[in-house]
């Protein structure tokens, strides 16, 4: 299995082990590396869908280690510093996207099963998982996504004026692929994190409104206990104190909006029924009251 006539040169500069490829003026591209040589930790301004073709390696992603082989499907955050070690033929598939491009695809694809799986939950809780819910695909599906990547990888050398809209196209059929064989897993810990996202996916939409714990146990199609277990191992955190989490950060986002905006707007805007338990929680989280804040984005102005 060989991507033929793949750019594999892009140009880069490494400085102070920040790492920069140049994407021609388009939003997302391919780099494909067989034989891929040990490479240092590095930090970098795009992110990376990552396919393993062949051969195995360790990466490192900030001062953790994961062992890799053909077959693996992950992203990985530019943001993070990572690199690779103890490399053997390996063999990788890059699918490099800039992040405003990551919004607009992010918008579009919210609601497809195993979205915020693979592309926000699985690289945020990473470390916790021990890198063991990442998509891991058969030798079909693997042949699948060939298939799309090959194809993708041949028109990335035309300069034809509609070569950036097939680039995306195609980007787009590799990201609808692997969502689906990420909803389709049936390994433990990946099935977990499916669930999981699927009730912090209706968190962040309904967090305006009264969520019990039994609601969101019955979003992730788990018992209330299980469900409470499960999301306290990935998330460290119990169902309510995410949400309520959850809820000060939107009220956060509405203040630096709107620095004259009222508390209790604030409060009854993100889902707080009582503005003194709002301020009470807002100050144990952001260590100083709402008030406080609001002054400090008024004195902004």
């Amino acid at each position: 299995m060989r991507v033929q006539n793949i750019v594999s040169e892009f140009p880069h500069d490494r400085k102070k082990g920040k790492v920069s490829h140049l994407f021609l003026n388009r939003r997302c591209a391919l780099l494909a590396m067989e034989d891929h040589p040990n490479m240092s930790r590095h930090v970098h301004d795009f992110d990376e869908l990552v396919f393993i073709l062949g051969g195995s390696g360790v990466h490192v992603v900030d001062d953790d280690k994961f062992p890799i082989i053909r077959g693996d499907v992950f992203v990985l955050r530019g943001s993070h510093k990572h690199g690779y070690t103890n490399t053997n033929h390996l063999y990788l598939v890059n699918v490099l996207y800039k992040r405003d491009y990551f919004e607009s695809f992010k918008e579009k694809f919210s609601d497809l099963p195993g979205f915020q799986a693979l592309f926000v939950h699985e690289p945020m809780y990473r470390k916790k998982h021990k890198f063991k819910s990442k998509l891991h695909l058969n030798s079909q599906q693997l042949e699948k996504l060939f298939h799309l990547i090959h194809l993708m990888s041949l028109e990335q050398r035309d300069n034809w004026s509609g070569t950036d809209a097939l680039l995306e196209g195609f980007f787009e059929l590799i990201i609808i692929n692997v969502c689906k064989f990420y909803s389709e897993v049936s390994s433990p810990r990946p099935k977990a994190l499916l669930r999981i996202s699927a009730a912090i996916d209706f968190m962040e939409n309904n967090y305006t409104q009264p969520i019990s714990t039994l609601l969101l146990a019955q979003k992730a199609d788990m018992s209330e206990s299980t469900f409470r277990h499960t999301f306290k191992e990935i998330t460290e955190l119990p169902p309510i104190d995410y949400l309520i989490r959850l809820r000060i950060e939107k009220a956060v986002e509405m203040m630096v909006k709107d620095s004259s905006v009222r508390v209790i707007d604030v409060s009854l805007g993100t889902g707080f029924d009582n503005s003194a338990y709002f301020t009470r929680k807002f100050k144990e989280i952001m260590k100083i009251t709402p008030m406080q804040y609001l002054k400090k984005e008024r004195d902004k102005i």
